[in-house]
């Protein structure tokens, strides 16, 4: 009997962790925090075999390190691109603990223990971990994102991770082409809505920013360093307007560019990116603020990072414009000032004058996207997990005549 268990990330967006035990192996797949508050997952209850990681955000890398720290000395697989994108998230999230105050769980050492156990692992490259064969496949997500195949002998058992099927300016979609799946484990973020085309949401955007600073203003686009901030490189850049990078993305970027493969245009990322003023300095980020610009920054969601001096500094002027282009994260500040029209952030709490505007650029999949998939893989169970509404979707899964379960964290699912 294989059993499931949900240490975090069940039914909700964050700290995703999942603890598969097959009578002979227990492989974790994904060991993540809350990017907001830094909650931690359960911890797994027997000792680990391997763990898989789906890609380098922080809520499904951000606690690794501490099952090293805990005396875990086995490895973690991923692809390249993965290794090297979370390295640098990793990193910089003990960086941004320290400045608001807070005592990391783990050490840097701890994070460098994690990389010296890496095992690199490519798309469709079966390998054994005890009697079960494991499989990672392109998930769309972000570059070197995977969604995980474990095959006990028995039973065949796939973990979405995040995923996109439809290509953005930087990844190709994900691969489906899953066949005699008993249990699909799939993210659910936007179970409840479609996303708008992406080619006229991009079109929308290069014309509004242009018309931002016809007015006389800064266009402040605050972005998640992996993904996001590349792909609004591509869309703005070429506008004739000055195009500032400031933050992680810029290291992000740069590491992205080393692979190349895994990009869907490496030659257009690579152009953009040099394109970009990128800031390295205090005086830099003054001369953005003189001129009427593009300033591309992480976070995404406002919770630390450099976009929140140049909010600071804008705000109070009804030219600008912030723009949201991901997802936002119950309890980030982002959220709050989509909810109530506040930004608050350490000491601050002000409403803007500047324009604030979501515009959903996403890099998971949505509803009709995800039953297509479920359509086409046709799986005997499904369970739901990385989403804030898994209890309403199962419902309507299981209306239609799908077998569907919502999790909660601490559940386990026999199989």
């Amino acid at each position: 009997m294989t059993e499931i268990k949900f240490l975090g990330g069940a039914d909700e967006v964050g700290k995703e962790a999942i603890l598969l035990k097959t009578g002979k192996e227990n492989i974790l797949l994904d060991y993540g925090t809350n990017v907001q508050t830094m909650e931690t997952p359960m911890q797994p209850d027997v000792p680990i075999d391997a763990v898989f990681l789906s890609h380098a955000h922080l809520d499904h890398s951000g606690y690794i390190p501490i099952l090293y720290k805990n005396g875990y000395r086995k490895g973690v697989w991923a692809t390249n691109e993965t290794f090297e994108l979370s390295h640098i998230l990793l990193k910089d999230s003990l960086k941004v603990q320290k400045k608001k105050g807070l005592v990391s769980k783990f050490a840097a050492s701890h994070i460098d223990m994690m990389y010296a156990h890496k095992r690199v692992l490519g798309y469709k490259q079966p390998i054994s971990i005890g009697k079960s064969m494991v499989t990672m496949y392109n998930a769309g997500h972000i570059p070197g994102s995977s969604s995980t195949l474990i095959d006990t002998g028995k039973k065949r058992i796939i973990f979405t991770g995040d995923i996109k099927f439809i290509p953005t300016e930087i990844s190709p979609g994900a691969d489906t082409s899953y066949k005699n799946i008993d249990v699909l484990i799939s993210e659910s973020t936007y179970s409840y809505k479609d996303h708008p085309d992406r080619v006229i949401l991009a079109n929308g955007l290069r014309g509004h920013v242009k018309d931002v600073v016809n007015r006389g203003g800064t266009a402040i686009i605050p972005c998640f360093a992996v993904g996001r901030t590349q792909e609004m490189l591509v869309n703005l850049t070429g506008l004739g307007i000055p195009v500032y990078l400031d933050g992680m993305g810029i290291r992000a970027t740069e590491a992205m560019l080393r692979y190349p493969a895994s990009l869907k245009d490496p030659e257009g990322i690579r152009k953009a990116f040099k394109e970009a003023i990128k800031v390295r300095s205090s005086r830099q980020r003054k001369e953005a603020l003189k001129r009427d610009c593009i300033i591309i920054s992480t976070a995404g969601m406002l919770q630390a990072g450099a976009v929140t001096y140049y909010i600071k500094k804008l705000y109070n002027d009804e030219r600008n414009a912030l723009l949201l282009t991901g997802y936002q994260v119950d309890g980030t500040p982002g959220r709050e000032l989509l909810d109530t029209g506040r930004f608050v952030q350490d000491e601050t709490d002000v409403v803007p004058k500047m324009e604030v505007r979501f515009l959903d650029f996403s890099d998971h999949c949505d509803k009709q996207n995800l039953m297509k998939f479920f359509n086409k893989v046709k799986p005997k169970k499904i369970v739901l997990v990385h989403g804030e509404r898994t209890g309403e979707f199962a419902e309507e899964l299981n209306e239609k005549g799908f077998d569907a379960q919502a999790p909660k964290a601490g559940d386990v699912i026999q199989v």
